[in-house]
């Protein structure tokens, strides 16, 4: 999967209601893509390419992984057991993925 079709995943997938009043930047780095952080802001997204100076929540896998988690095809406290995924910072926030990207418009 490349940037703009994960980009288009996760923005398609956004669900403004879970996020709710949230306000939170979650930096991601992807092996197999560029690095993006997400911009949640009072129930928008922005996402956009490269390292944000002091995100809330580092998540370090790869784009299929992500995916996986977000779609709740894959339980998080495995994927970081087993080191497909590395969090730092605000776990609960990591926690939170699946909801905020829960919509099933795929």
């Amino acid at each position: 999967m490349d940037d703009e079709q994960l980009i288009a995943k996760l923005q398609h997938r956004f669900d403004s209601a879970a996020a709710g009043d949230l306000n939170a930047t979650y930096q991601f780095l992807l092996h197999d893509a560029d690095d993006h952080h997400l911009v949640i802001e009072g129930g928008s997204l922005s996402i956009h390419t490269g390292h944000h100076a002091a995100p809330d929540v580092t998540i370090e896998s790869d784009t299929a992984t992500l995916i996986a988690l977000i779609k709740k095809e894959l339980n998080a406290m495995q994927a970081l057991l087993g080191g497909r995924v590395k969090v730092k910072g605000d776990i609960g926030l990591a926690a939170r993925l699946p909801k905020l990207f829960g919509k099933r418009n795929d």
